[in-house]
């Protein structure tokens, strides 16, 4: 595995991370899911875990480590396939707003 796919896979990671645990999404398709899942919100607009999945979906961190197997997956599948360009077409767009996103966090 090339440091050029490990990166492509953690800034991919972090930005569907991102997206599932704190973003709306266009036409709300996140916010939805998150409330299929499980999870409610306060008076305040704070969001509470109804059940353990509602809970991970809310942690970044446990969330990351999803979104982590089902890159890796992704990346797997491919490989075994001999394909590892589809890989890439699947993962690029992620990792590439990935690394906006984290870079735009980092700069203010």
């Amino acid at each position: 595995m090339t440091i050029e796919l490990i990166l492509l896979a953690l800034l991919a990671t972090y930005r569907l991370t991102l997206m599932l645990n704190s973003e709306a999404g266009p036409a709300d398709i996140f916010e939805r899911l998150r409330t299929r899942l499980g999870v409610t919100y306060d008076q305040y607009s704070n969001p509470q875990g109804t059940n353990w999945i509602s809970e991970g979906v809310l942690c970044f961190y446990c969330l990351s480590v999803w979104m982590g197997f089902a890159v890796t997956l992704v990346i797997l599948l491919a490989w075994l396939a001999g394909r590892m360009e589809i890989a890439l077409f699947v993962l690029l767009p992620f990792a590439i707003s990935g690394g906006a996103v984290f870079l735009k966090k980092w700069t203010g």
